[in-house]
């Protein structure tokens, strides 16, 4: 009897289906029968009966469930207590955008580190569909990644696996223009905006700097110019946010880049025009982190999963 399989078995009787109980731990159901097989032969004795309505513990079941929660709480508790004596070792392998990484990793890492400098982190730096191949496969313990409402393949594979995601930080997209192009904004900045409102019906037919198309950015950036019914010839298309921004600042066009990422650099492109774009147009994006939900989740992600939380 070991903790894998004490969770196993909680888990079937919890479920009282040994196909959504296999989805839960994440093992092949065949796999998951032969464990209980084994377990049973071992005790010499049977652990669940199949009812009309499911998979129902017998006594010695029963005896044996009532010992792995009990188990497995006790288990927890110490391995939580023993980790944060010893400030956890380990390793915590995370997956994010040069972006996000820039943007949240960089304000939790350093907290992370102080409090657990014994573990080992890993940073992988992908865009949002190698990241969720990463997490699927198993090779990272988290990913952060941008959602939106109108979601891409990657996204649905992520769903289909029963990973959890969970929103950190909202961010708005604004207008970036060279003064050149004379945009003028439909009144001034509001109390605890920094840009002023425009309507994007002005951007029409101005030369436009798109994004890579596997790029989330792009991505939204089309779906907002086609749901405002804008048509805007690509002037180019680039993968970085530094690369728009040149050739915005060089008169080439205009782009959509985030607001918490404009705000940092503004200062440095004098002829840089930003502008505000309105609720309405669903201009965003939202970094959420996607990790495997599980009842007892390691120590060293769990702490940083706590840490995102306080952003």
């Amino acid at each position: 009897m070991n903790e894998k399989e004490l969770l196993y078995v909680k888990t079937i009787a919890e479920e009282r289906n040994i196909t959504r109980a296999a989805e839960k731990l994440h093992i092949a159901q065949p796999s998951l029968t032969q464990c209980v097989q084994r377990i049973e032969k071992s005790l010499g004795c049977s652990l669940f009966h199949r009812t009309n309505t499911g998979m129902m513990l017998t006594d010695s079941g029963e005896l044996y469930y009532q010992v792995a929660c009990r188990t497995l709480e006790l288990w927890d508790r110490f391995s939580q207590e023993l980790s944060n004596r010893n400030h956890a070792g380990g390793r915590l392998t995370l997956g994010a955008s040069w972006y996000n990484t820039i943007l949240i990793l960089s304000q939790i890492l350093p907290e992370y580190n102080r409090l657990y400098p014994k573990v080992e982190v890993q940073l992988v730096e992908k865009n949002t569909q190698e990241l969720a191949r990463l997490l699927i496969d198993g090779d990272v313990d988290a990913i952060l990644i941008h959602q939106y409402p109108d979601e891409y393949p990657e996204q649905r594979l992520i769903e289909s696996k029963k990973v959890v995601c969970v929103p950190v930080l909202k961010e708005r997209f604004c207008v970036a223009a060279h003064e050149k192009f004379h945009l003028e904004a439909d009144g001034d900045a509001e109390n605890g905006e920094d840009f002023p409102l425009l309507d994007l019906k002005k951007i029409s037919g101005i030369p436009f700097v798109r994004f890579s198309r596997n790029q989330r950015i792009r991505h939204i950036s089309d779906f907002v110019l086609e749901r405002a019914g804008i048509q805007v010839p690509t002037v180019v298309s680039v993968y970085g946010f530094p690369s728009a921004l040149d050739c915005v600042s060089g008169g080439m066009g205009i782009t959509f880049l985030p607001e918490l990422y404009v705000r940092k650099i503004q200062k440095d492109y004098p002829n840089l025009k930003c502008f505000r774009i309105d609720n309405s147009s669903a201009a965003y994006w939202t970094a959420a982190v996607c990790y495997y939900q599980s009842d007892y989740q390691p120590l060293a992600l769990q702490s940083f999963l706590d840490l995102l939380k306080l952003i």
